[in-house]
């Protein structure tokens, strides 16, 4: 562990640990029958193990500062634990000279709790999210920039863009296509801690916010799994192999990037300072984008920096990146069976 992520450590114990045994309420005392009952937060505290849940934290991305987006307005409230539990969403507006990372105080204080409380969550891409517990997630998890043809900033989606993939309800669509979703994985309880947060052995919720067992995240509905990439329903991609999920999503997904640097003359898809950016075999940016170059380009990245190469939503993501191909080509994957 560096030097910073040992302090940040050090700070999240303390601040886990005066945090817990305010849960606990104290030195109060409460009687039934003459007999002192025990806060049932202290009885839960004392059967956490503390350490091995921040150790878990501390290895974790959200333990990771992002100086840069930390220290500018609107981009600190996801990017500072401390301006997230307070809704701040101005630099100015804290009360020190240094960010934080999204530590405990982030989720579990202030708008963290009123956002699990409440259970629902605003998105560019939608209202009022139905998400349970990961309605907290979504705050920060989503595109920031929903995309729209008509936008003449051409903006990107913002990494990390999960809730719009998830909630099928993010990217450009094609007009005249009516797009689906998967049911069965939106409408799993509590969405993103569903899955990204199961019991460890240790009998607290997984604090790497990653899928460290397939079994555990995955298994209620798919029995005996024991890897992610399960086989698709499906040719998507048109490589006249029927494989994984996430393999048939990386195909599509050079497909549409393959088709973006024909119809600009070999350009490359990324983005910069929060727009779709294309350059040329050169290396220039095109200063102007078609419609359908950045209706592909941008539904290129929302999927791709969802992360999950399609589990999140295997329907939507599909159709997403076959459809954002038709649009760019005139044509559907060829050989490929349609979603």
């Amino acid at each position: 562990m560096n030097g910073r992520k040992l302090v940040a450590f050090g700070l999240v114990m303390l601040f886990l640990l005066l945090f817990l045994t305010g849960c606990a309420g104290g030195n109060s005392e409460q009687e039934n029958n003459g007999q002192q009952q025990e806060p049932p937060a202290q009885k839960e505290t004392e059967a956490l193990d503390i350490n091995a849940l921040t150790a878990q934290w501390a290895e974790s991305a959200h333990s990771n500062i992002l100086l840069s987006p930390a220290q500018r307005d609107n981009c600190v409230l996801c990017h500072d634990g401390g301006a997230f539990a307070a809704n701040q969403a101005e630099v100015g507006a804290l009360e020190r000279d240094f960010n934080i990372s999204i530590d405990c105080r982030a989720c579990h204080t202030g708008r963290g709790v009123d956002l699990m409380e409440a259970g629902t969550v605003d998105i560019p891409s939608a209202d009022n999210v139905q998400g349970g517990t990961g309605a907290l997630c979504m705050a920060c998890h989503n595109s920031r920039h929903a995309g729209d043809v008509k936008d003449e900033r051409r903006a990107a989606p913002h990494s990390s863009s999960q809730a719009d993939v998830f909630t099928a309800t993010g990217g450009i669509r094609a007009e005249d296509f009516n797009y689906g979703s998967t049911g069965a994985h939106t409408g799993i309880k509590d969405s993103c801690v569903g899955c990204h947060l199961t019991e460890t052995e240790a009998g607290f919720a997984s604090h790497t916010f990653g899928v460290e067992s397939v079994q555990a995240a995955c298994g209620q509905c798919h029995q005996g799994i024991t890897d992610a990439n399960l086989a698709a329903g499906g040719d998507y991609d048109g490589d006249s192999n029927k494989e994984g999920l996430q393999t048939e999503v990386e195909g599509l997904l050079a497909l549409v990037a393959g088709a973006v640097k024909e119809k600009t003359g070999g350009g490359e898809i990324s983005s910069s300072h929060g727009s779709v950016v294309i350059t040329t075999a050169g290396g220039e940016e095109m200063e102007e984008l078609p419609d359908e170059v950045y209706q592909a380009a941008y539904n290129y990245l929302l999927v791709s920096s969802d992360g999950s190469l399609g589990i999140h939503n295997p329907t939507y993501a599909v159709q997403l990146l076959q459809q954002s191909y038709k649009w760019l080509t005139g044509e559907d994957v060829p050989g490929a069976e349609l979603k």
